[in-house]
């Protein structure tokens, strides 16, 4: 699909009657100059321009505001919060306000839409900051559509979000299990290998050996028994119509731990300390197995939120920067850029990125 183009159209400042004429058309100059090169793309020069503006008339937001916007198209979101939040609190503009409001929440939902490959919680904190930060837009202007609709796609991605954290934590407790298994029968196989040789050296008698062996069985049951909750819970995570491939793998490599588990414990009531000691290390060799595919797994999940993650982009509010003939016209406004725009110019540079590393190329669509 052929990248939509989002024109920002930014802010012009208001001459005050008072300033003298020299100077106000050398602020207006500045702004046009800056709106010129905002408007070509060139955002790092615009910035200079809007700057120098500022420095003549330091209480005007307007030159402060499209400032913001060239931050907000560079990726600098840290500073462009910043600004946008200066303007939202010195402006007496209240239509410059919730279009700074809005920008706002533009800005804290991207940031959090990049949030989700390294940490999810932060993400969570990004967007739920750009609802509230739409709702204040919304409080000024009930009639901002964009917001609304940018509000129910956070929402939307906030429990997307949500649902990624609780199977994270899922995943983690079944790996912590498995640690937990391998690690009790492996400490199982050592001591019935300690029982044998003390039996065999005669520094325990038959009978101890035996109830030794006993208590064994027992505590091999209860591994067997743990080995089968887990399995039972991977399964259920890996239900579908296509279960991960290292999901089933984690699956089966248990299913053969409680067979080995099960032979174990029958040589420990027998008593036959060699082939259960042989058993039981076998089991923990499929648990070892089963642990490393489950990690597998995880970090495949990983892997994949990072290829296919959608970064829902809300629309930045510009006012038109363009000076008009009389100084006290208002500027007119621009269509915003909506989040699900955002999520899908990004999701589109990501799968572009992609294609590059394979070394494939991508289908251009004719623009003519």
């Amino acid at each position: 699909m052929k990248e939509k183009e989002v024109k920002i159209i930014l802010i012009a400042a208001i001459v005050w009657a008072l300033t003298p004429v020299a100077r106000a058309d050398s602020v207006q100059d500045l702004i046009r100059q800056g709106n010129r090169l905002y408007a070509g793309g060139n955002y790092a020069d615009a910035i200079k321009d809007y700057d120098r503006a500022l420095l003549d008339r330091p209480h005007i937001p307007e030159p402060k505001f499209n400032k913001a916007n060239c931050c907000f198209q560079l990726g600098d979101l840290t500073r462009a919060i910043d600004l946008y939040n200066e303007v939202a609190a010195d402006s007496k503009d209240m239509k410059l306000v919730e279009k700074a409001k809005y920008n706002l929440g533009n800005c804290y939902f991207q940031q959090g839409s990049k949030q989700k490959d390294s940490n999810l919680q932060k993400a969570l904190e990004d967007l739920k900051t750009s609802i509230v930060c739409w709702r204040s837009a919304l409080e000024i202007n009930p009639q901002n559509q964009n917001a609304a609709r940018n509000i129910e796609v956070a929402r939307l991605t906030i429990k997307d979000i949500i649902d990624q954290i609780n199977k994270q934590k899922e995943q983690q407790q079944l790996q912590k299990q498995l640690e937990e298994l391998a690690s009790r029968q492996k400490t199982l196989a050592q001591k019935t290998g300690q029982i044998k040789n003390d039996a065999d050296a005669g520094k325990i008698s038959p009978q101890q050996a035996e109830d030794s062996y006993e208590q064994q069985a027992r505590e091999q049951s209860q591994i067997k028994d743990k080995t089968e909750q887990t399995m039972q819970q991977i399964q259920q995570q890996g239900a579908g119509d296509s279960p991960p491939p290292q999901m089933q793998k984690a699956a089966s490599e248990l299913q053969q731990a409680m067979n080995a588990q099960s032979d174990a414990e029958m040589q420990l009531k027998t008593p036959n300390g060699g082939a259960a000691r042989e058993a039981e290390d076998k089991a923990a060799e499929h648990l070892d197995n089963a642990l490393k595919e489950l990690s597998q797994n995880n970090q495949q999940n990983q892997e994949q939120r990072q290829g296919k993650e959608q970064n829902q982009q809300p629309q930045v509010s510009d006012q038109s920067g363009q000076q008009q003939q009389q100084a006290e016209e208002k500027p007119s406004a621009a269509p915003d850029t909506t989040a699900q725009e955002i999520l899908d110019k990004e999701q589109q540079e990501k799968e572009q990125r992609q294609i590059l590393q394979l070394g494939g190329y991508q289908k251009v669509e004719k623009d003519w």
